[in-house]
């Protein structure tokens, strides 16, 4: 029952409740106009097939599935590269928050450096008026976090990756830093160390915040086949990531 339960609110949902009501408008236009209603039948499936997870999951996964965790590390610098955040919203430490996926980055660091204390460069600045600035707030989270203020390096500067990878270098090369660890979300290693090799700089990837499964028990049924809002979302990141790739 719990089951039935979820698939039938996934086409109560957006973007569920949208696919039937353009297979609705499909079969009444099917009596006076059948191009119209093919036209439209076929969005409604072009729209059901892009939001399930069975093929958000595989063309994210074309991404994840690059770059893997080192089993040990090696490097002497951590360089965490923020992904959004907010602010004008309340926290412990004060206004602003940091995105999930930054905030997944910034963890993956401080675990990192209680097995291996390293420096840890932060590069993220403030994109939009409504966001924060990527690179106040990750600091306040790492010192948060008990990593020692003069362990941290900030570009708070930087609005995309290929900023991100320009700035960084050049802290990189005045710490004289040659073999940083770059943590990033796994869909978007791939992109980073594009614009990093661009630098001259050799990273080491350490992905994070992955979105899909790499191993273990596939999904079941009425979680790959059913349209959900967040296989549509990890699609737009995936195919952003793929377009960003051409720069």
């Amino acid at each position: 029952m719990i089951y039935f339960l979820k698939a039938l609110y996934s086409f109560l949902l957006p973007p569920g409740i949208f696919i039937l009501l353009l297979l609705l408008a499909a079969a009444a236009f099917l009596r006076f106009n059948r191009k119209a209603a093919l036209f439209i039948g076929g969005s409604a499936l072009l729209l059901y097939a892009l939001s399930t997870p069975a093929w958000a999951d595989a063309v994210m996964g074309g991404l994840e599935r690059r770059y893997a965790p080192p089993p040990s590390i090696e490097g002497d610098a951590y360089v965490v590269l923020g992904g959004g955040s907010l602010s004008g919203v309340p926290s412990p430490a004060g206004e602003g928050q940091l995105s999930g996926p930054t905030l997944q980055r910034v963890v993956t660091a401080v675990q990192l450096y209680a097995r291996k204390p390293l420096p840890i460069v932060f590069s993220g600045g403030q994109v939009y008026a409504a966001s924060g600035n990527e690179g106040h707030l990750a600091k306040r989270m790492l010192i948060e976090l008990g990593i020692p203020e003069e362990q941290i390096l900030v570009d708070d500067t930087s609005r995309n990756t290929q900023e991100n990878a320009r700035n960084t270098q050049a802290i990189l090369t005045k710490q004289r830093l040659n073999e940083p660890v770059l943590i990033t979300s796994a869909f978007h290693m791939a992109r980073a160390v594009k614009h990093f090799e661009a630098q001259g700089v050799d990273v080491i990837p350490y992905p994070t915040d992955f979105r899909t499964r790499l191993s273990g028990p596939p999904r079941a049924f009425t979680q790959l086949w059913t349209p959900q809002a967040g296989a549509l979302e990890n699609l737009s990141v995936a195919m952003k990531e793929y377009l960003g790739m051409l720069q």
